[in-house]
């Protein structure tokens, strides 16, 4: 069975722990956000994953893909980050719906 066609929490339980280079080549390209994030922040990623997912259209993905110590290219963010991109919880409680951060900042005028 394909990692990616097991559910969301064990595709983040491997994406966060894992040491396997192969299950994080195949992790870098699921569908969830939050396992590309975490391959993304893995310190066992090698550094084609690293520059690939810097390139990820999600901002959350690229922006810790980009200050992994195994990036080799950088990408430049000409506005400023949201505290959700900036954000250093990790992706296996990660809840951003119940985030205080955007919860007080949603009802502000």
């Amino acid at each position: 069975m394909s990692l990616l066609q097991r559910p969301l929490e064990e595709q983040l339980e491997l994406a966060s722990r894992t040491s396997s280079e192969d299950q994080l080549w195949e992790l870098h390209t699921s569908p969830y956000m939050n396992v590309r994030r975490a391959v993304a922040r893995n310190n066992n990623i090698n550094s084609k994953i690293a520059d690939i997912l810097i390139t990820d259209p999600v901002l959350n993905v690229s922006y810790m893909a980009k200050i992994s110590s195994k990036a080799t290219t950088t990408r430049e963010f000409n506005f400023k980050l949201t505290q959700c991109v900036l954000c250093e919880k990790d992706e296996l409680t990660l809840d951003c719906l119940k985030c205080e951060s955007i919860t007080n900042n949603m009802y502000k005028k």
